[in-house]
C-alpha cells in the first residue's frame, strides 16, 4: 500500500510543533525545503538558590525537512550543504554550550540509490575549543515512501526508529 507523502508531512509537522519552534520558510533557496524548525534546551544545577549555580548546559537542534516526489543526488547534496551551512552558522560556542545538531530529513516517493548512499556516508562534525565549548554534528535521514525504507547516517541512527515506526503506522 502506497503512503501519501502529503499526509506524512502533515503528521511530521504536527509532531514537530509540540517541541520545536516552527520557522516560516520565506527565503526559498531553490531547494525542496518544506519545513524549518528549531529546538532549544537549557538545563541548570544549583544549590539552595538559583544564584548558586553549579553547572549549566545548552543543547540546540535545527531541523530541515526536504520533500519532493523524487530526489536525485545533486539535489540531496545541495540540500545537505545548505542545511549544514545554515545550522552551523547559528552556533554560538561558549562554556555552557553542549551541542548543536543539524537534522536534515528527506521525504520522497522515489530516491536514487546514490542518494541513499550519500545520506549513509555523509558526516559533519565540529568541535569548539577541544569540546570544552561543545560540538556540532549532522544527523541525516532519508525516508523513501515507494520502498518504505528509512536510511540514516551514523549520527542520525537514533532517528531511524521514529521514522520506521511512523512508516509502519501509515502503511496500515
Amino acid at each position: 500500500m502506497s503512503i501519501d507523502r502529503n499526509l506524512l508531512l502533515e503528521k511530521l509537522k504536527d509532531a514537530f510543533e509540540y517541541d520545536y519552534n516552527i520557522v516560516p520558510v520565506e527565503d526559498n533557496p531553490g531547494l525542496p525545503l518544506v519545513l524549518r524548525a528549531d529546538f532549544h534546551s537549557r538545563g541548570e544545577g544549583y544549590v539552595l538558590v538559583k544564584s548558586a549555580k553549579i553547572w549549566a548546559m545548552e543543547a540546540n537542534e535545527h531541523l530541515y525537512l526536504f520533500s519532493a516526489d523524487e530526489i536525485d543526488e545533486e539535489t540531496a547534496k545541495k540540500c545537505l550543504d545548505y542545511a549544514v551551512q545554515d545550522a552551523f552558522s547559528k552556533v554560538v560556542p561558549h562554556s555552557e554550550h553542549k551541542e548543536t545538531s543539524c537534522l536534515a530529513v528527506f521525504v520522497a516517493n522515489k530516491m536514487d540509490p546514490e542518494v541513499l548512499k550519500l545520506i549513509r556516508r555523509r558526516k559533519e562534525y565540529r568541535s569548539y575549543k577541544f569540546g570544552l565549548h561543545g560540538w556540532s554534528n549532522l544527523r541525516a535521514c532519508a525516508v523513501c515512501l515507494g520502498e518504505e525504507l528509512v536510511v540514516t547516517n551514523k549520527a542520525g541512527s537514533c532517528l531511524k526508529n521514529f521514522y520506521t515506526t511512523l512508516l509502519r503506522s501509515e502503511s496500515k
